[in-house]
């Protein structure tokens, strides 16, 4: 038990390498269970049939991990202090409900809705609690500013890789766009309100909107009109700005809030 509660004070305290640990203790888990899967059954692909259940095992094991470390409401798996700040992300809804207006939604029967649903949920808990979560603990001692950059870089760079596992260039390309702009606006917004929860469902509404209007998950081999990633690509950078502005009013008056502190100390 001594063991344990200095493994998980270590990972507390080193976070870039309580970050590598998570990413590759998911990654092993998910691959683990898709190998056990196709012993059984080989003819389920990961691309197919199988990656639904992937990015739930991934989600599951970067919350197992984050809860087993007690480092929940550092990462901020807190809810906002009010509903205010709840209502900062009303603007970023306008996304999915373009996508929703220029290709609708549709149900692809029992089954496949039901996977649509868990991949959606799957990849949104994922992706936030991993990336505004447990990474940008370790960048947070270099102040926000970076702290919403490198992670988002990072963040794009990984959706970037999506053209080489069969989806399509031009829509890979866009989508490395968004997912920068998108990854300062989550960032920026996590910091403004301390919590992943509005980050989840944002990112939840969009992959399920996405995800019900095409019909499939995870990588688009099938290319997409431009005048449907450009207005998209757009409105991930106005929604970045929106963010960024936000986010230097609260640094603002943080800063207000601590000048005041130091006065009324002083005196």
């Amino acid at each position: 038990m001594k063991k344990i509660k200095q493994v998980q004070s270590f990972f507390k305290n080193h976070p870039f390498i309580f970050a590598f640990f998570v990413l590759v203790v998911s990654r092993i888990a998910g691959m683990v269970t898709i190998q056990i899967i196709q012993a059984i059954r080989p003819d389920l692909t990961v691309q197919d049939h199988l990656g639904w259940l992937l990015m739930t095992v991934y989600a599951c094991t970067v919350v197992s991990l984050v809860y087993w470390t007690d480092t929940a409401k550092e990462i901020g798996l807190r809810m906002p202090k009010s509903y205010k700040e709840w209502l900062l992300f009303l603007p970023v809804l306008i996304i999915p409900l373009f996508i929703l207006s220029q290709n609708g939604i549709s149900s692809w029967g029992i089954a496949q809705n039901l996977v649509l649903l868990i991949a959606a949920i799957g990849v949104a808990v994922n992706e936030e609690v991993l990336f505004r979560g447990v990474l940008i603990r370790g960048f947070m001692k270099w102040g926000k500013w970076v702290t919403v950059l490198v992670p988002s870089i990072i963040f794009a760079l990984a959706h970037s890789t999506n053209t080489f596992v069969g989806g399509d260039t031009t829509y890979a390309l866009y989508q490395t766009l968004w997912t920068f702009a998108g990854a300062i606006m989550l960032t920026a917004f996590r910091i403004v309100t301390n919590s992943l929860y509005p980050l989840i469902v944002f990112h939840f509404i969009l992959d399920f909107v996405e995800y019900f209007s095409t019909g499939n998950y995870g990588v688009h081999a099938e290319p997409f009109s431009t005048s449907l990633l450009i207005p998209i690509a757009i409105m991930s950078f106005g929604l970045m700005i929106y963010s960024l502005i936000l986010l230097y009013k609260n640094s603002a008056r943080d800063r207000s809030v601590k000048d005041e502190r130091v006065y009324l100390y002083k005196n």
